[in-house]
């Protein structure tokens, strides 16, 4: 059966200012250029945002709540929309949202259910929500929902090999098709690093603890003590996480080496990673990020730019940076950190050499392009499976 009308679900804004905005604006290009009747169904956005072309947007709005209340009344509201709009495929990227996509499969056979897996309820949840972490009931729903959609969805898509290895530790099929496609980047005309000033060192990214941004803190502090540096954050961050960070910087004493920024529009940011000396993501080595694993937007947007990388060694990093094209770090402390990114600086040669080759990696192997063109590969694939 071909795949003409997709519903592509997310229980999250668009349009946003995270990297899953990114990826689902690349996601609706690709389904809208192979053809095909697209209608987004999200919650409402945030802030400038581009839609692509041809990608009819419904945003559904939820009552005021709890996460779990505002998550089961987004889940009601899809459940309505797909029985209006009667798709092909139903392409969705959380649990509450794949129940909705699962009951409708269940009642029109022939219907393409694609779960597109960035990271499971089960795992986020707790650093986001510490109270959910100490609920073993919840937890255990959740898992429970989590291994329903992985046994009987028709197809993942998921970001990186090392999600995938997790996946079938939770009893994806091996039968399932999966499709692996990392996120990638635009690769922007080179440009030098800001010529005057201090160095510039450069965080682009969610604000979170397990991001390493206080480990980032107290490298600036280590760093400054030796030479001048700039250090910029920036990125989404939630009030109560900007209120510790504000007192990690006052307490380190690094207000005047220290800028800390919210989310940046894309040609904003584009323009800090091109002014940046070294880019970096000290990613915290824990659950979530070595064993769950990710696929972070910012290192592909760091080596497109040519900028030297300094990344935490995780089994998800090392599918995007390896020893030629960064700084791999097999534990993220301060001192590790911060000896990094001096020894950068003092051999710019080496630093040079690691930005044209995370540039040419991305030129040849990790532009949204070839993204794109990896999801119309997949949706073929299951077109023609289910053709036999």
């Amino acid at each position: 059966m071909a795949i003409e009308r997709v519903a592509y679900v997310a229980f999250e804004p668009f349009p946003n200012a995270k990297g899953s905005g990114t990826r689902i604006g690349q996601m609706l290009r690709a389904l809208v250029g192979s053809g095909r009747e697209v209608v987004l169904l999200t919650l409402p956005g945030r802030g400038a945002g581009e839609l692509p072309p041809g990608v009819e947007h419904r945003a559904l709005p939820v009552f005021r709540g709890n996460f779990l209340e505002r998550a089961l009344a987004f889940r009601h509201r899809v459940a309505r929309e797909l029985h209006a709009l009667r798709p092909h495929a139903i392409h969705f990227r959380g649990i509450f949202e794949g129940q909705a996509a699962m009951a409708y499969a269940e009642r029109h056979p022939g219907c393409t259910t694609i779960f597109e897996v960035n990271g499971l309820p089960s795992v986020e949840l707790p650093y986001h929500y510490p109270a959910v972490g100490q609920s073993l009931l919840l937890l255990d729903r959740l898992r429970r929902c989590e291994q329903a959609l992985l046994l009987e969805v028709d197809a993942a898509v998921t970001q990186s090999h090392t999600t995938l290895a997790y996946l079938r530790g939770r009893r994806l099929p091996a039968a399932t098709p999966s499709f692996v496609i990392p996120n990638g980047a635009v690769v922007p005309p080179s440009r030098d690093p800001a010529p005057s000033g201090p160095p510039t060192v450069l965080y682009a990214g969610t604000l979170t603890p397990w991001q390493g941004v206080a480990e980032l803190l107290m490298a600036a502090r280590r760093c400054n003590r030796e030479r001048e540096l700039r250090f910029v954050l920036a990125g989404p961050i939630r009030r109560r996480w900007r209120g510790r960070l504000e007192r990690v910087i006052r307490r380190l004493r690094v207000e005047d080496a220290v800028e800390l920024t919210d989310a940046l529009p894309r040609e904003a940011l584009a323009e800090r990673v091109a002014a940046a000396r070294i880019c970096v993501a000290p990613l915290r080595r824990d659950r979530r990020n070595e064993a769950q694993g990710c696929s972070p937007i910012k290192l592909f947007e760091y080596l497109a730019a040519g900028r030297p990388t300094v990344v935490t060694d995780l089994p998800c990093t090392r599918e995007i940076i390896g020893p030629e094209r960064g700084v791999l770090l097999h534990a993220p402390r301060p001192k590790a950190i911060a000896e990094a990114l001096l020894g950068l600086l003092d051999d710019p040669d080496r630093a040079e050499a690691l930005g044209r080759a995370g540039r040419a990696w991305v030129e040849a192997h990790a532009t949204w392009d070839r993204r794109r063109a990896a999801l119309v590969d997949a949706y073929a694939s299951l077109e023609s499976a289910a053709r036999g």
